[in-house]
Formats: C-alpha cells, sequence, structure tokens
C-alpha cells in the first residue's frame, strides 16, 4: 500500500525556500484567452534564472530538513501554477496563479 502526501505551498514560501522568484510566460490562446505558466525562478537582482526542476529540489530537500518529508523519500512530484483567464490589458501580481503542490508517496 501506498501513502501518498499532498502538500501546498504559496508561491511567496516556494520562492523563500528556492532562494529565487517564479517568473512566469504568458501565451494567447485566443483574442480573450491567456494561459499563464511559470517559466523558471530568477535570483533576485540578476538575469540568471534556476531551471524549475533545480528549484523544486531545493523546496524539497528543505522540506525534509524542516521534518515535513519524513527522510527515507527519495522521489516526489509537483505541479506548478498554470491557468487560463480572460485576457485583459494590465496583469497585476495577484492574477498570478498562487500555489505550488508537491507530492510524494511512502
Amino acid at each position: 500500500m501506498n501513502v501518498t502526501t499532498i502538500i501546498e505551498l504559496e508561491n511567496r514560501e516556494v520562492e523563500k525556500m528556492a532562494g529565487a522568484k517564479l517568473v512566469f510566460t504568458q501565451e494567447r490562446i485566443d483574442t480573450n484567452i491567456v494561459e499563464t505558466c511559470v517559466d523558471c525562478f530568477q535570483y533576485e537582482g540578476t538575469d540568471k534564472c534556476l531551471d524549475t526542476d533545480d528549484a523544486m529540489q531545493k523546496v524539497f530537500e528543505t522540506l525534509k530538513a524542516k521534518g515535513f518529508i519524513p527522510e527515507a523519500v527519495q522521489r516526489f512530484s509537483y505541479e506548478m501554477p498554470s491557468c487560463e483567464r480572460l485576457g485583459k490589458d494590465i496583469y497585476e501580481e495577484e492574477d498570478m496563479p498562487q500555489n505550488v503542490v508537491m507530492s510524494f508517496a511512502i
């Protein structure tokens, strides 16, 4: 039997653990619909991006170190924010998806 645990984190929590900010990209699906996804994590004050897999590995290791994930767990999966929304002229931070979901099985 596998027991799956799901951890839902706010973007700011993930950014703090990864040491970099989420960078969103937008793709226009049609004239009124825009899809928003995470492109990478960017270190503050630089143009350097951290690959999403590497950033989430840092988050995983931080959660293990804090005892939220048992030491025996070696594999995890994650789901980054993504959404489709009606197009508008100006997007603000609160318009972006706000949660990252990480899961693992024991």
